[in-house]
């Protein structure tokens, strides 16, 4: 029969991290990382740049201050591009119905026109 030899296994001591000691903050996992991305883009429906926000914060932003100052920068210039691309909607809007109304008096006026000569 072989010899087998059994090597000991040391086992690491437990260690607490002190006052002085930073304790490591770990990301949250995989699930986490999925839920924090629906419960953000249920947010970004309601209120948009909300989701972002709450998706840093859980996502283990490292300043949160920070985070949240850049996420209203970010917020403030989408609401101005989306007031901008409103405003050019309103005005193809307004010019539609101003060409629409023009046709429609020059066809009220033709068939005026046609109606007067079989009468």
């Amino acid at each position: 029969m072989p010899d087998v030899t059994i090597s000991a296994v040391q086992a690491r001591p437990q260690t607490t991290p002190t006052a002085t000691e930073a304790p490591v903050r770990k990301g949250p996992g995989k699930f986490g990382r999925i839920m924090v991305a629906l419960a953000g883009g249920a947010l970004n429906v309601v209120a948009p740049g909300a989701g972002t926000l709450i998706g840093e914060l859980a996502g283990g932003g490292a300043n949160p201050a920070a985070d949240m100052k850049s996420v209203l920068a970010e917020n403030q210039e989408s609401m101005a591009r989306m007031f901008a691309v409103q405003q050019q909607v309103q005005n193809q809007t307004q010019s539609f119905t101003l060409l629409t109304n023009i046709l429609k008096a020059k066809h009220d006026a033709e068939m005026a026109a046609v109606h007067n000569l079989k009468s």
